[in-house]
């Protein structure tokens, strides 16, 4: 099942209020990130119905971006409001695949997260020199995120 971003942002939202660290920036990357693991776990489905864009903050949904801007650098303090994301409900396995995002990446605030989503090797860092704006590729993001995914099960294994 694909998602409004909006859908997804409000389940951390929802979930994690308390925590106290949920600016936009860190919103729209963990969306980003969520995004990058299920193309990598799921073969290429997508977890959202909209492509990130290469911005000059690195990797972004475009309509997420501007659901959140009111808020600037300061904490998001409650859901986004539309409507397709107020009807929208997660299902149970896609909700466990959140919660691991969250376990894995939520600690970080939005600024480490900015940094993760495009140092050097990233699909934005192949993507962003081309132009601002541009839509990244599933197919470099799904790369790059089975690479991740394979390194974290070597770290268990």
């Amino acid at each position: 099942m694909m998602y409004n971003p909006a859908t997804i942002a409000n389940y951390f939202i929802k979930k994690h209020q308390e925590d106290g660290t949920l600016t936009p920036m860190k919103l729209i990357k963990l969306t980003y990130i969520a995004y990058g693991w299920y193309l990598a776990l799921r073969d290429g489905k997508h977890l959202v119905s909209e492509k990130p864009q290469a911005w000059d903050l690195g990797p972004v949904m475009p309509t997420l971006y501007h659901n959140l801007k009111k808020y600037g650098k300061e904490k998001v303090t409650e859901p986004i409001v539309e409507n397709k994301a107020k009807s929208e409900v997660i299902t149970d396995e896609d909700a466990y695949f959140l919660d691991f995002i969250w376990e894995r990446y939520g600690n970080y605030n939005g600024v480490k997260l900015s940094a993760i989503t495009h140092t050097d090797g990233t699909p934005w860092t192949e993507v962003y020199p081309k132009g601002t704006n541009l839509e990244i590729p599933d197919d470099l993001i799904e790369k790059h995120y089975k690479g991740i995914m394979e390194k974290a099960l070597g770290e268990t294994a």
